[in-house]
């Protein structure tokens, strides 16, 4: 089955034998691919919108695998089913992921994947806010970077303002796509530069070379 680069960065936190509820599934890519896989026991595919979960439900059916994932028309995780245990969320914004966050008790679930397009950095804030704990943290080029966020709800430690930034794992691994994030990262603030002189971006330049010396 082909799966993005991206897909295939988070399906590789999803721990062997979990019961995934995959939210915003779209067409259950994803869903199918852990369970092809031997990845995940049973996933839940859930979207909010009638379309995409017939995609979904096509897809699911295609692939022969109506008995492990189970597509649900469902709006984040007011309906995800008691047997779960691990929470995938990709592709959302930050102000829409907080609000599912804060719709139930996610404290039932042992672990999140979550990964957001933009504000990144507010992700980490509010698990630092909540006391909540980041397990793995991870960066994927797949025409775009893209971080992703393994964390659960056990007590966790107030992160620095430089771990908010750019991710207490990423720092101390700081493997090569890490850098090169942080490479096309210092190359847009330098493009704004010209036009803008800002102590602020000057500032994060800095710290960029720091982190990467």
């Amino acid at each position: 089955m082909r799966l993005s680069k991206r897909l295939k960065k988070i399906a590789s936190y999803v721990e062997h034998d979990a019961i995934v509820y995959d939210v915003g599934c779209d067409h259950a890519l994803l869903s199918c691919f852990l369970i092809k896989e031997g990845i995940a026991k049973k996933v839940y595919a859930g979207d909010n919108k009638e379309g995409p979960l017939k995609a979904a439900k096509a897809n699911i059916k295609a692939q022969g695998l109506e008995d492990k994932v189970i597509p649900i028309l469902a709006d984040g995780l007011k309906k995800a089913p008691y047997d779960v245990d691990t929470v995938i969320i990709a592709g959302m914004g930050f102000n829409t992921l907080k609000m599912v966050l804060e719709d139930t008790d996610i404290k039932r679930f042992k672990r999140f994947i979550v990964q957001i397009n933009h504000q990144v950095s507010d992700l980490r804030a509010y698990i630092s806010d909540h006391n909540y704990k980041i397990l793995e943290e991870g960066v994927i080029y797949d025409g775009f970077y893209y971080e992703i966020i393994v964390f659960d709800t056990t007590e966790g430690r107030r992160l620095s303002d430089l771990e908010i930034s750019y991710g207490p794992i990423l720092l101390k691994r700081k493997d090569e796509v890490f850098i090169d994030h942080l490479n096309d990262r210092k190359g847009k603030l330098l493009k704004i530069l010209e036009n803008h002189d800002d102590p602020k971006i000057k500032e994060e330049i800095s710290t960029i070379d720091s982190i990467i010396k």
